[in-house]
């Protein structure tokens, strides 16, 4: 009987491992083959956006290079006016082209004629074809102009001239540099280099061809060659369904993409499409294999290992508890004594939880009054000080689940200072918000008594320091404004460096001299740093909350990223309010719903200049 029951059994688990050989075969072949597909169409789709991007670019480098030339030749312009005699000194143009960064100046009065230069006084403007476009300008106070790059006359190098109307008397300033940077993007932006950055898994690529031949391949050697010398016509290529060609006495699955006046063909050899399915199917001949065997054990011996199953099973919803997985279930029923032991197992735990429950709703609700009184203590009113035009400020706090001990704070001393703080206290919980009050009220009181900035931080680290029994501390950036005269004074106690925007320019980090955190050695000395601030500049403040926020990989968001961001061109004019939005709308994109580990804490300061509107 035994041996009956394991003949038949052994049929029956061959036959099943057989028919779930050939189905596994059948799927991922199927699957192979779309997923090919897909890889190739996102290849394609990546292209095409690649194209679209680099065009974006390369005009998004014209405008801006267009822009900064003319720029440099405004001011030059107000140099001559605001001080004529400059023309008369000797050297001043190559002294000019190194403060512009440019290759050329140029001055050129009323007859056309360059009367001031490094390399060229006494040229004649109608000379020359590239130079004489510039001779319309003549007369015309409005006159601006952008000459396209071209080879400039006397060298024939390439070269690209900007020139506006002289603000001092009739004529032109003009300015000249090689536009390498423009050139470099355009020749990027080329489609025909495009196929040398995408490949399609381990040995795949993209041809790009236009009236049917190879115009951008991996492999050089397919340069040129007709696609018609494969096999392949333009009514295939047109159809825009996946086919299979061999090239080059390789077998390969092929998409093709249209991309007037080009078609861009994404290729991926057979064999390499194949090459899962192959390993899966090893996969699952090995593992069926063993399979087999545990499944004609396990049925010989049924009774033993309904048992040891049983229990087996209950042991590892007992790990899983232990562990601290509250929601894990025991569900054992194969007998009664299992039905029963799960039961009580269940209920256990069940009261557990309960408990657990109402304790951490306890301890939330407490953190959450805790939370409001710091909040409270904030100024949140927007704007504060709607009188006052030289400046607009901006600041927000968005916190983590627990409390936390960020804080940032803003007033003024009189009608011609504004003080600044932005601080991280160490810690979290209840020590840590009443940490945070006590140094923001400390800090406060003296800087309302009239001290320096680096005087504050000195006092209320001394402070600070004394009965510190809980040795916590805080990092702490601190700065006056005098509206007046734009001059800003700060102090830096180990907090992040702020980043800094003078008008026109990207912002990047302001130099401060290094300082020890506060409540850390009672005999630390600060010393503060002052810089002048002009109209349009900008400073943002920020907590490591920011920089350190992770995503569900775990990468921290940092400092690169944060500067590169506010230097992005959609983002780096944007005022106060704005820009501490889209910051923590970019922090969340990045977090990736990851959970918010530490608060995150932004101020933005932008000076206007004394009676501005």
């Amino acid at each position: 009987m035994r041996k009956t029951f394991q003949k038949w059994l052994l049929l029956f688990v061959a036959g099943a491992f057989f028919l779930t050989l050939c189905l596994s075969f059948y799927l991922q072949t199927r699957e192979a083959n779309s997923n090919s597909i897909d890889l190739i169409d996102l290849k394609l789709d990546d292209a095409v956006k690649q194209i679209k991007l680099n065009t974006r670019n390369v005009e998004a480098i014209r405008i801006m290079t267009e822009s900064e030339a003319l720029a440099k030749a405004r001011a030059l312009a107000e140099i001559i006016l605001n001080n004529p005699d400059v023309l008369k000194e000797k050297g001043w143009p190559g002294r000019m082209e190194k403060i512009l960064d440019v290759d050329e100046v140029h001055i050129i009065n009323k007859d056309g004629i360059i009367v001031a230069s490094s390399s060229a006084t006494g040229y004649d403007m109608r000379s020359n074809a590239q130079s004489k476009e510039f001779l319309a300008g003549l007369g015309n106070p409005d006159f601006e102009y952008v000459q396209e790059a071209q080879p400039r006359g006397m060298d024939q190098e390439i070269f690209q001239y900007t020139g506006v109307s002289r603000l001092d008397e009739t004529g032109i300033v003009q300015i000249g540099y090689y536009p390498t940077r423009l050139a470099n993007a355009m020749s990027l932006a080329d489609i025909e280099n495009l196929a040398d950055g995408f490949r399609i898994g381990n040995h795949g690529s993209i041809l790009i061809t236009k009236s049917g031949i190879i115009v951008s391949s991996i492999d050089e050697k397919l340069l040129g060659l007709r696609m018609d010398s494969f096999g392949i016509q333009s009514g295939t290529l047109n159809k825009k369904e996946p086919f299979y060609a061999t090239i080059e006495g390789v077998k390969y699955l092929c998409k093709p993409k249209i991309f007037s006046p080009y078609v861009l063909i994404g290729i991926l050899p057979v064999d390499e499409m194949y090459v899962s399915r192959n390993e899966m199917i090893r996969s699952i001949v090995f593992s069926n294999t063993i399979l087999f065997g545990i499944v004609f054990l396990l049925v010989s011996f049924l009774v033993d290992r309904v048992v040891i199953s049983g229990i087996f099973h209950v042991n590892r919803s007992l790990e899983k508890i232990t562990e601290g997985n509250l929601d894990e279930r025991v569900d054992v029923r194969s007998n009664p004594e299992f039905v029963s032991l799960s039961d009580g197992i269940n209920s256990t735990v069940s009261a557990l939880k309960d408990a657990i429950a109402e304790a951490a709703a306890r301890i939330d609700k407490e953190l959450e009054f805790a939370r409001e009184i710091q909040l409270s203590s904030l100024p949140t009113l927007f704007p504060p000080f709607p009188d006052r035009t030289e400046f607009d400020i901006f600041a927000a706090i968005f916190t983590a689940k627990e409390v936390g001990g960020d804080f940032y704070d803003f007033f003024m001393i009189d009608e011609d200072h504004l003080t600044i703080v932005i601080a991280d206290v160490s810690g979290k919980g209840i020590p840590a918000a009443l940490f945070m009050m006590t140094s923001k009220t400390m800090i406060q009181n003296l800087a309302e008594s009239g001290r320096s900035p680096a005087e504050i931080f000195t006092d209320a680290n001394r402070h600070l320091c004394e009965n510190n029994e809980a040795e916590m501390f805080v990092t702490a950036f601190l700065g006056i404004l005098e509206i007046s005269t734009g001059k800003f004074t700060y102090v830096n106690a180990g907090h992040n460096k702020p980043l800094f925007r003078q008008s026109l320019k990207a912002y990047d980090w302001i130099q401060t001299k290094p300082g020890f955190i506060l409540a850390g050695l009672d005999t630390t000395q600060y010393k503060q740093t002052e810089i002048i601030l002009h109209p349009g500049d900008q400073l943002f403040f920020y907590t490591d909350g920011i920089t350190e926020a992770m995503n569900q990989s775990g990468a921290l968001f940092g400092n690169d990223h944060l500067k590169d961001f506010l230097n992005s061109p959609e983002v780096i004019n944007y005022n106060p309010a704005d820009l501490i939005h889209v910051v923590k709308e970019e922090i969340d994109i990045f977090a990736n719903d990851a959970p918010q580990a530490d608060d995150i804490t932004m101020l933005a300061l932008q000076y206007k200049g004394h009676g501005i509107s």
